[in-house]
């Protein structure tokens, strides 16, 4: 067991949901950031090796959704709504998990070269997983509720860019399908970027209700 892990067995139970919730948004931003700088480098012959380096950081998501699912059959008393904590450790999770699956889409369809469209959902996504590794860290005194609210907002604003950017690319590579293969390809690489970031939103939408029902 890790020394990190040592120290939260110790913690009091209701309080180490917080430590747990902001490393799974910790994962989430380092997961952005390493995928959106994988995207970027445009060589498919490290898209394996970038493959296994995503599943690292797959499987640390994975352990702290476990970890804090088991710890919420082992505590009482919680200290925000056991369903709130359920619901961010699954959406927290599910943003690595869309991620995964697209870098392993690049290794399993050898894609060349990467969309534009594909880049500018990844910026989204890193920017949107910037605050909510901001809002997970509100949840501890929830003191700022203006502040919470506007980073909610702009987290809503990134969603609907990401939307915006996904139907145009749609748009694009339906307009003139020279290869079909590829067309298939990419619209599901492109389905699965554009949920990381609807998963992006229902984190802040998550984290806004907490703060509504604390305040």
């Amino acid at each position: 067991m890790s020394l990190n892990a040592v120290m939260r067995w110790l913690k009091p139970r209701e309080m180490v949901f917080f430590d747990l919730l902001d490393e799974a948004a910790a994962n989430v931003l380092a997961s952005a950031q390493f995928f959106d700088q994988a995207l970027r480098t445009g060589d498919m012959s490290t898209w394996a090796d970038l493959r296994r380096e995503m599943k690292e950081l797959e499987h640390k998501g994975d352990e702290l959704t476990h970890d804090i699912l088991d710890r919420l059959n082992l505590t009482f008393v919680t200290p925000i709504e056991r369903e709130d904590i359920m619901e961010l450790a699954h959406c927290l999770d599910d943003v690595v998990d869309h991620l995964d699956a697209v870098t392993e889409r690049f290794v399993l369809y050898r894609i060349e070269t990467v969309l534009p469209a594909a880049m500018e959902l990844s910026s989204l996504a890193v920017e949107g997983a910037t605050e909510v590794v901001v809002l997970i860290r509100s949840l501890r005194t929830m003191s700022d509720g203006k502040e919470i609210s506007r980073r909610i907002r702009h987290v809503h604003a990134l969603e609907n860019q990401a939307d915006a950017v996904y139907h145009s690319a749609l748009a694009q590579i339906f307009e003139d399908p020279k290869d079909p293969i590829l067309l298939i390809k990419w619209k599901e690489i492109l389905d699965i970027l554009e949920q990381a970031t609807d998963d992006i939103k229902l984190v802040a939408q998550v984290v806004g209700s907490t703060v509504m029902r604390n305040a």
